[in-house]
């Protein structure tokens, strides 16, 4: 299936590792031409020189979301160098605290709000004139599974991502008119360096070996594929909703997490 987007120019936030670095990978193998950004300098460095040798036109901007001036260096360096953007991937975010909600503090829920919304929000909008002013353009904005079934140890983290759920919605209803499509994926616990630094933590503290957690883990929180997913089955989802094929498809919260999420709505 050709998906159109050759020579569109796409900006993914936290684009050095993980489901970020996939959806980078998946792009650029589709002929998009990219601006990428992580917190980390080095790696972001070393994603975008693996791109660049793969044949992809490629700006990398090391900066943190939650920093209005590293979204501005972002959004400039990509119309400096490419003339627009057709597409945002808002991938940037993380959970932290993993603290019961009565051990919370404000700055804890006020950090993961400004961290998965207000940054996917900043960046939308800053790459929204471009869009409207061709009348075309993506927005996928990456939830969790936590957004439909709330986690008791990461509850500002979930909090947030249902947040970015309606936030997607309100930007479809916003911008559909005008050609522009935004939708969320919610992934479900997907093979990445930050999940296994967290396994790792918890075999350290346990004692016990990693194969035993998984299965513990699967156990009491059961994954119908039987397994974790890998970035790149999460990204092939996003680049399809990037994708000219997708025009159709906007609004939509998608669940991409091997049948953790059970309801059927």
């Amino acid at each position: 299936m050709d998906l159109g987007i050759a020579g569109r120019v796409a900006v993914v936030t936290g684009a050095s590792k993980g489901i970020g670095s996939a959806v980078a990978g998946a792009l650029a193998a589709e002929g998009a031409r990219l601006a990428i950004s992580a917190r980390g300098p080095e790696a972001l460095s070393e994603r975008a020189q693996q791109l660049r040798a793969g044949g992809s036109d490629v700006v990398a901007v090391a900066g943190d979301v939650t920093d209005p001036s590293s979204t501005s260096s972002l959004v400039s360096a990509a119309l400096d160098r490419f003339g627009r953007i057709d597409i945002v991937v808002n991938n940037a975010g993380s959970e932290a605290g993993h603290l019961p909600i009565d051990r919370l503090t404000d700055a804890d829920w006020e950090d993961s709000y400004r961290l998965n919304v207000v940054s996917a929000v900043r960046l939308t909008v800053a790459a929204l004139p471009s869009m409207r002013q061709q009348r075309w353009g993506r927005v996928v904005n990456v939830s969790s599974y936590t957004a439909r079934v709330p986690e008791p140890f990461c509850a500002p983290y979930a909090a947030a991502k249902a947040a970015l759920v309606n936030v997607t919605r309100n930007m479809s209803r916003s911008y559909g008119p005008e050609g522009i499509c935004a939708n969320c994926v919610l992934p479900g616990l997907v093979d990445t360096e930050g999940t296994r630094s967290g396994f790792e933590d918890a075999v350290a503290a346990s004692g016990r070996p990693y194969e035993q957690l998984l299965a513990r883990m699967l156990e009491r929180a059961p994954i119908d594929a039987g397994r974790l997913g890998s970035p790149g089955e999460v990204a092939a989802l996003i680049t399809f909703l990037c994708s000219e094929q997708a025009a159709w498809l906007t609004g939509a919260a998608i669940n991409v997490d091997g049948g953790t999420v059970r309801s059927a709505f």
